[in-house]
């Protein structure tokens, strides 16, 4: 069942990849069209990563409290679908707009940490994890590939009502789900204590500290990105369609880093530190490049920026998957991503700032440098602990 399950995660996970991608496209160009200012970007980030921060550690322990857990997925795909209907004819009022999209942003969690409770009842084995969350990744960066120019076509298109297309496709996603609701997620035959041999060991506190120090410190310096894409396209008439290439052309980076985290997982291992430090090398090497003042400079950028963005999630998923028991993974996670997510609405209005006050042609070295130095942090703070 919990392979029946799976597949439909990997169903869902896709439809909802779509949406996701035209609501990145359709939401924040919408929005700086009417406000024709880069800080309602920040605007943007902030009233989405909002619920990111309240949210997770609560909606977490609800996901750990009840085995029924297809039935809060399936509750957070059906009131999205009717939250993206709702904002079309809102979208004129900022704050309903900026509301809406908390509420999306809100749901999203449950669904997400749905799928994410579901990988790590199925297996404790550290390469099985990182295989079976790679074939997650790979879907959706799969279908990201495929509808990124479709959605920045749609955009340029119908703007804020290509959203209706979002909520067709979270309702199909829903629908799928209804005969598995009364369907129980819980570990195989109980969770073992955290220093069995079953391989999940006590995560030691300088482990803790060390990858919270080090990625609210990656954020902060990774949020800028978004901010220079944005900066380098809005003075050009067909930014939002380019946006959807550049999406595109992310996910092609990150789809070919799930492939060889996958295959790897298949033949000998991939470990998790390794991956780990060196999404994060890649990608404070992108924040580097995307300060070149040219808009061809954006290409290669987001491309190793989605190959870097990869090789982090899926190990940083199969790290937390491997010591933190079922019970107790959805808290834990909505702990971690509660401080993980708070510096980034902080960072894009902290960059937007900067840039609008004439402040910004050095600004990609600054966030390269900042990244480099969590990169360091993190390898100090993990220096001798096995991750494999």
């Amino acid at each position: 069942m919990k392979r029946t399950l799976y597949r439909l995660q990997l169903l869902t996970s896709a439809l909802r990849t779509a949406g996701d991608a035209i609501e990145s496209v359709a939401l924040p160009w919408g929005v700086l069209q009417s406000t024709g200012s880069l800080l309602s970007i920040g605007g943007f980030a902030l009233f989405s990563h909002l619920p990111w921060v309240i949210l997770p550690p609560l909606l977490g322990r609800t996901l750990d409290r009840t085995a029924r857990k297809v039935r809060l997925a399936f509750l957070a795909l059906i009131l999205q679908s009717i939250l993206a209907v709702l904002i079309i004819p809102l979208s004129s009022n900022v704050t309903a707009f900026y509301l809406i999209v908390s509420g999306i942003s809100a749901l999203d969690i449950l669904h997400r940490y749905y799928g994410f409770s579901l990988v790590a009842s199925m297996t404790l084995e550290p390469s099985e994890l990182q295989s079976l969350n790679a074939k997650l990744a790979t879907v959706g960066n799969a279908v990201s590939l495929m509808v990124f120019p479709l959605a920045g076509f749609l955009s340029y298109r119908f703007g804020i009502k290509a959203m209706l297309l979002d909520a067709v496709l979270l309702l199909v996603g829903a629908l799928a789900l209804v005969p598995y609701l009364n369907v129980e997620v819980r570990g195989e035959g109980g969770e073992p204590p955290l220093e069995s041999s079953s391989g999940r060991a006590t995560i030691e506190r300088r482990l803790v500290i060390g990858v919270l120090a080090s990625v609210l410190l990656f954020n902060f310096a990774l949020g800028s990105f978004r901010i220079f894409v944005f900066a380098a396209l809005k003075g050009l008439s067909a930014g939002e369609f380019i946006y959807g290439v550049l999406q595109s052309l992310t996910t092609v980076g990150s789809l070919a880093a799930v492939v060889i985290i996958a295959l790897l997982a298949k033949k000998s291992g991939v470990g998790l530190k390794r991956p780990l430090m060196a999404g994060m090398l890649l990608q404070s090497i992108a924040l580097l490049i995307v300060g070149v003042p040219a808009v061809i400079a954006l290409f290669p950028a987001v491309l190793i920026l989605g190959f870097g963005g990869e090789l982090l999630n899926v190990s940083f998923d199969s790290l937390m998957q491997r010591f933190i028991p079922l019970e107790s993974l959805g808290t834990a996670r909505g702990l971690f991503d509660a401080l993980a997510t708070l510096v980034i609405p902080l960072s894009q209005l902290t960059f937007a700032w900067l840039i609008e006050t004439g402040t910004g042609s050095k600004l990609p070295v600054g966030a390269f440098l900042l990244g480099v130095f969590a990169l360091g942090i993190l390898a100090f703070t993990t220096k001798g602990l096995s991750l494999d």
